[in-house]
């Protein structure tokens, strides 16, 4: 089977290639190695820059608040024993929501265009002949790598940072509309723990860190005793146990000829703060202007 672009992963960044190229009347297949329902833990905060690109690429966005989401409208920063609060001009609201419901809701804007999935596929042969790509048994003019942090092999390359979270189902006394972050270790600005809500009574509550560390997961223990767990208010539990990813830094595209590269492959992932979403919108949309 012939297309004009086959696209290597199926999360943001390859679901917006897939998108665009499709509303523009490319043929385009995306290959994606998890089911349709996986849910990608370390993530789910939509900034509202986010949602303004994806508005401006055609994407009606305003069906996301409709799901089991939270509206977000400010921040709330804990660092060197001082508390900050931003709260966001009006129009500009960011969104709170589980990785599966978002990555599905781009997933439908791009199948609406035309583009097709092929899901639970692990690419497993790539093949560049000089006129078009073969992967597995398809074939396409042109190649997009959206792999994320890992390389196709599922090597980690040197530099990306990482993550760790999980999401709790609990009522709190915390304000369902803010993002909160904890400096936990002032010198070390590239660290910090935090809590958003995603869902009614549903928390993403996380740990990031530049550079990975033995003891992350025992710091993201602590920072949950010691942050989250006081403001909840009765029972809670697990509803996805806490997991690490990679997030990334590193711009895997000079290492391979012949194909474009997209969101965390690309290195897009923010140096400061770990976020992703944001670069692998505007990495897509580079690309296929």
């Amino acid at each position: 089977m012939k297309y004009d672009y086959i696209i290597i992963g199926g999360s943001v960044a390859g679901s917006i290639c897939a998108y665009n190229l499709s509303r523009k009347g490319y043929r385009c297949l995306v290959l994606e190695q998890h089911s349709p329902n996986y849910e990608k833990i370390c993530g789910g905060g939509i900034s509202f820059k986010a949602l303004e690109l994806l508005a401006q690429a055609g994407v009606e966005v305003e069906p996301l608040f409709a799901l089991d989401s939270k509206a977000i409208s400010g921040h709330i920063i804990y660092k060197g024993g001082s508390v900050t609060e931003k709260v966001y001009k009006d129009g500009e609201v960011s969104l709170g929501i589980q990785r599966n419901l978002f990555d599905g809701f781009l997933r439908k804007q791009a199948k609406k265009m035309g583009a097709e999935f092929c899901f639970e596929h692990k690419v497993q042969n790539v093949v560049f002949d000089g006129e078009k790509n073969n992967v597995d048994e398809y074939s396409g003019n042109q190649l997009i790598w959206a792999t994320g942090a890992r390389t196709l092999e599922g090597k980690i390359p040197q530099g990306q940072s990482i993550g760790i979270s999980g999401q709790v189902k609990g009522r709190t006394d915390l304000n369902e509309d803010r993002f909160y972050y904890w400096y936990y270790d002032p010198a070390y600005e590239s660290k910090y723990f935090w809590v958003f809500p995603i869902g009614k009574n549903l928390w993403n509550v996380g740990l990031w860190s530049r550079q990975a560390f033995p003891e992350m997961r025992y710091d993201y223990e602590g920072c949950l005793e010691k942050c989250f767990l006081p403001h909840l208010k009765d029972e809670w539990d697990y509803l996805r146990n806490p997991k690490a990813e990679f997030l990334g830094h590193y711009d895997q595209r000079k290492d391979h000829v012949g194909c474009f590269g997209v969101g965390d492959f690309a290195g897009t992932c923010n140096q400061v703060n770990g976020g992703g979403i944001i670069g692998a919108i505007q990495s897509a949309l580079a690309i296929t202007i």
